[in-house]
């Protein structure tokens, strides 16, 4: 019986995650300091086929890229170019002639 629950319990987990990430609504805009602001636009990331738990749980060995609350996690360029929060997927190195405006904006 106990058995029967923890399979049902995590069938109805894994499908309320699955339709969160499909229909992820969350819209986070960073300040950017002088650059501009950089929009995160879950829904975007949502219909390229990720899923919440890509960023925010961790990965084998590796730690989350972001914690789940709202700005507990600190961005900035050089955890980028670190490969690290949205470098993990946005490759962006010291050295690259940067256009700034892909992910920023005034």
């Amino acid at each position: 019986m106990n058995y029967l629950l923890i399979v049902a319990s995590m069938l109805i987990c894994s499908f309320t995650c699955t339709v969160y990430a499909d229909t992820c609504p969350v819209m986070i805009t960073y300040e950017g300091k002088g650059a501009g602001a950089v929009v995160f636009d879950g829904k975007l990331h949502s219909a390229k086929g990720l899923t919440c738990k890509k960023c925010h749980e961790g990965q084998g060995l590796m730690p989350a890229l972001f914690e789940m609350k709202k700005w507990s996690t600190a961005v900035n360029m050089r955890k980028i170019e670190l490969g690290r929060t949205c470098g993990s997927c946005h490759v962006v190195t010291e050295n690259d002639d940067r256009n700034c405006s892909s992910c920023h904006h005034k």
